[in-house]
């Protein structure tokens, strides 16, 4: 199967109501938050309308059996007619019937049921695949959502701070121990963090909005995505991820194109017995009653259905060798995504044992440092910034290892857990 359209169509609007059924319990308040977590989203999955659209795909597959199981239906052919004698002594009504029963279908019914139940295996193995697809992209909006609420409450941490430093500046200029213009520049600093708290509630609100849109929700700015952005996942081992990417429903979905291919090769080539037919017949006429029985059947003088053949084998070949494509493709797929999650859980790791514990300790000290006279404010305002920086970055680390692990679950199979 392909790769999946990023523009899957939204959740029914009903499912709102699922979302109190199962757990998703709002909070106290006159504006109550929606709370969502990942495992009521993975509840919600399979009322998907693309997934629902893919289950009657696969009922359609299953009635293709039962359409090659079948068999073809006799014919009936009747005359009527009014005789007379050539010397005219005698004349009467005459008719005639006779029954014609198809035969040739039998060699053919066999490659064609083959080919049917592969199609059916082709419609389960979309399904499986566009279902982890969905999930990928609602893992996607969901620690987006995340992050930026995570982002939001990082900035409005910052922006308290930067207001009590600004008090803190203000009462020393009061008092005469730093000059005027250190009030302008922490009023300058503490705008510009709070212009960043604007813009990251904006994305917040417009990640929101997506989200609710997935889920059929029209309260978007009430949704609060539940997760610890911080918990990462342990990587699954290399050996892992490319046993997965072995049975991933891509390939199963290859394969079992190349099983049906591979029986309408059959068929086409079966299509060369000559086409048979019993027929059963009584005639009624004027001078005679006749019954009897005979065959009927088909002389391949010219056609031998060559051109059908070689259309179906080269077609079976040519999909032979997108499965081997799709096979390394998703072998090389599966080590960049273990790859990219092993990087990430470790990069995330330094900052949050390493590099932000520092960043805050420099930061409280060169203030407290500043408040006995003894630092610079450029010198905390320089601090802060290193710390909304390195803040910044860690929750984006967080955030993309988030996403790039949950791309490594897709690939081995682990991606609904």
């Amino acid at each position: 199967m392909k790769k999946i359209s990023l523009a899957l169509a939204c959740i029914s609007r009903s499912v709102v109501m699922i979302l109190f059924l199962i757990g998703v319990l709002p909070n106290a308040g006159a504006n109550p938050k929606i709370e969502i977590t990942w495992q009521n989203i993975v509840k919600l999955v399979d009322d998907h309308p693309q997934i629902g659209a893919s289950r009657h795909e696969t009922a359609a597959a299953h009635a293709a059996v039962d359409a090659a199981r079948a068999a073809p239906n006799p014919s009936v052919e009747a005359t009527a007619a009014y005789g007379r004698a050539i010397d005219n002594s005698e004349s009467r009504f005459e008719w005639g019937l006779a029954l014609s029963i198809p035969l040739s279908w039998i060699a053919r019914r066999s490659p064609r049921i083959d080919a049917a139940h592969a199609r059916v295996d082709v419609a389960d193995a979309q399904t499986e695949a566009l279902r982890r697809g969905v999930l990928k992209q609602l893992r996607v909006l969901f620690w987006t959502l995340v992050y930026s609420q995570e982002r939001v409450a990082a900035l409005g941490d910052l922006n308290d701070q930067m207001a009590t430093l600004s008090t803190t500046v203000r009462r020393r200029v009061e008092e005469g121990e730093v000059r005027p213009v250190e009030a302008t520049r922490v009023e300058v600093e503490a705008e510009k963090i709070a212009g960043e708290l604007e813009v990251a509630r904006l994305a917040m609100i417009s990640n929101r909005a997506a989200l609710a849109i997935w889920l059929g929700s029209d309260n978007g700015e009430r949704l609060l995505a539940v997760a610890d952005l911080a918990q990462l996942p342990d990587p699954v081992t290399m050996d892992t991820a490319r046993k997965g990417a072995a049975k991933h429903p891509d390939l199963d979905a290859a394969r079992a194109r190349v099983n049906a291919l591979e029986a309408n090769v059959t068929v086409e080539r079966r299509a060369r017995v000559p086409s048979l037919a019993v027929e059963i017949f009584t005639d009624h006429e004027l001078d005679r009653r006749a019954y009897g029985v005979g065959l009927a059947f088909e002389l391949p003088l010219w056609n031998w259905n060559t051109g059908n053949i070689q259309r179906s084998q080269h077609m079976l070949a040519a999909q032979k060798n997108k499965l081997e494509f799709e096979r390394l493709e998703l072998e090389i797929r599966a080590i960049e995504a273990q790859s990219q999650c092993q990087a990430g859980v470790m990069l995330a790791t330094r900052y949050s044992e390493r590099i932000l514990p520092r960043a805050e300790f420099a930061a409280r000290v060169i203030e407290r440092t500043y408040q006995l006279g003894e630092a610079t404010l450029l010198e905390v305002i320089d601090a802060r910034r290193t710390l909304l920086e390195t803040r910044g970055q860690f929750l984006s680390t967080l955030a993309q290892t988030q996403i790039d692990c949950s791309r490594l679950r897709e690939i081995a199979g682990e991606e609904s857990q």
